[in-house]
């Protein structure tokens, strides 16, 4: 079942990440179908766990889009809020701390090696967020 989950999961993560990269946007059926997955092979005791995650990760993301609107999107929310459900606690916060920080240090680098000026311009988040996620899943 573990396999199965996570081959979905990773499938709708590279979906999403393409969809962000090309459009600047993702569907909102990537999260409600990240959302159903997660409730593969799971137990009704564990819902409780898996909404205290959503509400753990998606709070402070949401604090940071009201804070600072435009630099983070809702897609990024929406998709990071169905991968706590289906990481969890822990597995979820590291997934925003290795795709944040991946995606910070990846865009960074290129800025500079492109000699750009490192400005304010945005970035698409999704596919640091899904690679961390990916990751996470397999810690």
């Amino acid at each position: 079942m573990t396999v199965i989950k996570f081959i979905i999961f990773a499938a709708l993560l590279i979906y999403a990440s393409v969809s962000d990269t090309r459009k600047r946007e993702v569907s909102d059926a990537v999260p409600v179908m990240i959302a159903i997955t997660a409730l593969i092979g799971i137990t009704p005791s564990q819902l409780p766990f898996m909404f205290f995650a959503v509400a753990a990760i998606t709070l402070p993301q949401l604090i940071v889009a009201m804070v600072k609107p435009g630099g983070y999107g809702g897609a990024d929310i929406k998709v990071m809020a169905a991968c706590a459900f289906l990481l969890g606690l822990e597995r979820g916060i590291a997934a925003m701390i290795i795709g944040l920080t991946a995606g910070l240090l990846i865009t960074i680098s290129v800025r500079l090696f492109q000699k750009k000026k490192i400005s304010k311009e945005s970035f698409p988040v999704v596919p640091y967020l899904a690679a961390g996620s990916i990751i996470a899943f397999l810690l």
